[in-house]
């Protein structure tokens, strides 16, 4: 099986669901990011923040940092989150069994800093999951945040990448049933992490 396998189409939620379930407390020996939406008094979204992935494994107490704020529109993006924060997760993951990527494919790809840090995770070898965002996701981002061909041609190269690379699996999610998406996922654990 691949060393790396990212979820893509559906709803962000649904991959990360799917992760997070067919994984459970693996994933507390992630290395990597999770995102996670801080909800507000109104239910909603206030804003997103980037966590370390053993988060999303159980493990309490860890540093996370808001990069979106959606308590403004169009919603407020700290870059920096990514330059120094985020670099610093995708360097680390090296010390840990496997990387949780939870999700690539948004304007975090056009930070050069956090650009090369995961160019150079994903060349490392080591096994990772993660979500992708699709190319219509994607381009929802590039209007929304008014990014430009660049990000258009950016998502394209990393989306190029990850098909033309043969140790990593993209799973479109409408096309496989959850319940083999979750058998998938963990027959990809039980091998790599």
């Amino acid at each position: 099986m691949e060393k790396r396998i990212f979820l893509t189409g559906a709803e962000a939620e649904t991959r990360s669901r799917l992760i997070r379930e067919a994984l459970g407390e693996k994933l507390a020996e992630a290395g990597g990011f999770v995102l996670r939406a801080e909800p507000g008094q109104d239910g909603f979204a206030e804003g997103y923040a980037l966590c370390p992935a053993a988060a999303a494994g159980g493990v309490e107490g860890l540093e996370s940092r808001r990069f979106l704020d959606c308590r403004v529109w169009p919603p407020a993006h700290d870059n920096e989150v990514f330059r120094d924060f985020g670099v610093r997760l995708l360097e680390e993951a090296a010390f840990y069994p496997f990387a949780l990527l939870d999700e690539i494919g948004g304007y975090e790809t056009l930070i050069p800093q956090f650009a090369a840090a995961l160019s150079s995770l994903l060349q490392s070898g080591l096994p990772i999951v993660g979500a992708l965002k699709t190319a219509e996701e994607a381009e929802r981002w590039r209007q929304l945040f008014g990014l430009g061909e660049r990000f258009t041609g950016r998502i394209g190269q990393l989306h190029a990448a990850l098909e033309s690379d043969p140790d990593t699996r993209i799973v479109d999610l409408g096309e496989l049933s959850e319940d083999e998406v979750l058998l998938l996922l963990r027959a990809w654990a039980k091998e790599h992490s």
